[in-house]
C-alpha cells in the first residue's frame, strides 16, 4: 500500500516537472513594433517627407551663397521655353534662345545666371527660407509667412506647398488693407505680383519642373 502510494507521489512529481519545463521553454510573444502605425503617419510617407526637407535645406544653402554649381544641379537641360517665365535676360541669351527654337541649355543659364538671379527675384528665396521652416513640413503640407512692416503699403508672402510629388515655392507682394485704409488717397499702394518655382520629388531628389510668374 505505501508502495503504491509512493510511485503515485513519484509520478505527480515527474509530470509537474517536465509540464513546468515545457511552460518555460516557451517563446515570449512580443507585439510586432513594426506594424504598428500612428493614423496618417506611415513610414514611408514618413521617409519620403524627410528626403524632401533635405532637399530643400539643400536647395536653401545653394541660394544662400548663390552656388550656381549647385543650383543647377537642381535643373535638367536643355529647359524647354515652356517651362520658365523669364524673357530678354540679356542679347546674348536671347539670341541664343531663338536659334535654339526656345531651349534654353546648361550654358545658356550659366552664363546668364546672375541676370536671370536678378530678374527671377530669386533673392526673395532666401527671405523665403529665413522666414519659414522646413522641418514643420513634416506635420503640414503646407507653411507660409506674411511679412507685414507697419506703415508700408506692401507686404511679402512666402509659401512652401508639397502636393503628392510636387513642392511649389512661392513668393511675392500684396496690399496692406491696413494701409490703404489709412491712405483711401492714394490709388496704388503696391506693385503686386507674384513667382512660383515647382519642383518634383523624383528618386529621392528634388528637380526643376516649371516657373512661373503673375502680376
Amino acid at each position: 500500500m505505501q508502495r503504491n502510494l509512493l510511485l503515485s507521489l513519484l509520478s505527480i512529481i515527474l509530470l509537474s516537472c517536465h509540464t513546468d519545463r515545457k511552460e518555460k521553454q516557451k517563446p515570449e510573444v512580443k507585439p510586432d513594433i513594426a506594424a504598428v502605425v500612428k493614423p496618417n503617419h506611415g513610414p514611408a510617407s514618413n521617409t519620403e517627407r524627410e528626403k524632401i526637407i533635405i532637399e530643400l535645406n539643400k536647395f536653401s544653402d545653394a541660394i544662400a551663397k548663390e552656388d550656381e554649381t549647385v543650383i543647377l544641379s537642381f535643373f535638367d537641360f536643355p529647359l524647354a521655353d515652356s517651362t520658365v517665365n523669364f524673357f530678354e535676360v540679356d542679347s546674348i541669351f536671347d539670341a541664343e534662345r531663338s536659334v535654339n527654337n526656345g531651349a534654353i541649355t546648361k550654358k545658356m543659364f550659366t552664363n546668364s545666371f546672375k541676370t536671370i538671379y536678378e530678374k527671377t527675384d530669386m533673392i526673395e528665396l532666401i527671405n523665403l527660407f529665413n522666414h519659414l521652416n522646413t522641418n514643420d513640413l513634416e506635420k503640414k503640407d503646407k507653411i507660409y509667412f506674411e511679412n507685414k512692416v507697419k506703415d508700408e503699403g506692401c507686404y511679402h508672402l512666402y509659401t512652401i506647398h508639397i502636393k503628392n510629388n510636387e513642392i511649389n515655392i512661392s513668393y511675392g507682394t500684396n496690399s496692406n488693407d491696413d494701409y490703404r485704409k489709412a491712405h483711401p488717397d492714394e490709388e496704388e499702394v503696391c506693385d503686386e505680383y507674384a513667382q512660383m518655382w515647382t519642383f518634383k520629388f523624383e528618386d529621392n531628389k528634388m528637380k526643376f519642373l516649371k516657373h512661373r510668374i503673375a502680376g
